[in-house]
């Protein structure tokens, strides 16, 4: 099995945030050589009109927080995409916590490290290419700005990393 099947496999069969981190972090650790721990969050920021917000970093800190309303939803109408999904804005945001703040350039980079260890024809790669809407039309990346000091944040129990140093 090359490096490419082994992710796929890896991805198709994850069962939790965790797991599907986990890929997330040896795929950048693999192109970057970077890693470093973040906290995950759950909340719900519903839909705003003609978008929705899939998650966010807030700058400056360890979190990274996925809309609970697009998983839920994506998990009853698309739940093949599930996994796809996740991995996308997890790797996403991820990138944004290393330090890469401009919009465009995480998602080049986030399409770059998706082929690289997906493929060109994998949801998670297409996600980036065509962006979310594509797969889900209630879902896009337009966000206003936010204000996440008195959200409701849900830390995710149990979600471990392979390290627990900030940088390597």
């Amino acid at each position: 099995m090359n490096r490419q099947e082994e992710f796929v496999s890896r991805l198709n069969n994850s069962k939790s945030f965790t797991d599907i981190f986990s890929l997330v972090e040896d795929a950048v650790m693999l192109k970057y050589k970077v890693r470093r721990a973040v906290m995950l969050g759950l909340t719900d920021l519903g839909a705003q009109g003609s978008y929705l917000v899939g998650a966010f970093h807030p700058v400056g800190s360890e979190l990274i927080v996925l809309n609970k309303t697009p998983l839920r939803r994506i998990k009853e109408q698309s739940p093949e995409y599930y996994n796809a999904y996740v991995f996308h804005l997890l790797l996403h945001e991820y990138l944004h916590s290393l330090g890469v703040l401009d919009e465009n350039a995480v998602r080049h980079l986030t399409v770059e490290i998706s082929r690289s260890l997906l493929g060109d024809d994998h949801p998670a790669t297409q996600m980036g290419n065509k962006g979310i809407s594509h797969f889900f039309p209630f879902i896009t990346y337009p966000t206003p700005e936010m204000d996440v000091s008195d959200m409701k944040i849900e830390i995710v129990k149990n979600f471990r990393q392979q390290t627990t140093r900030y940088y390597c």
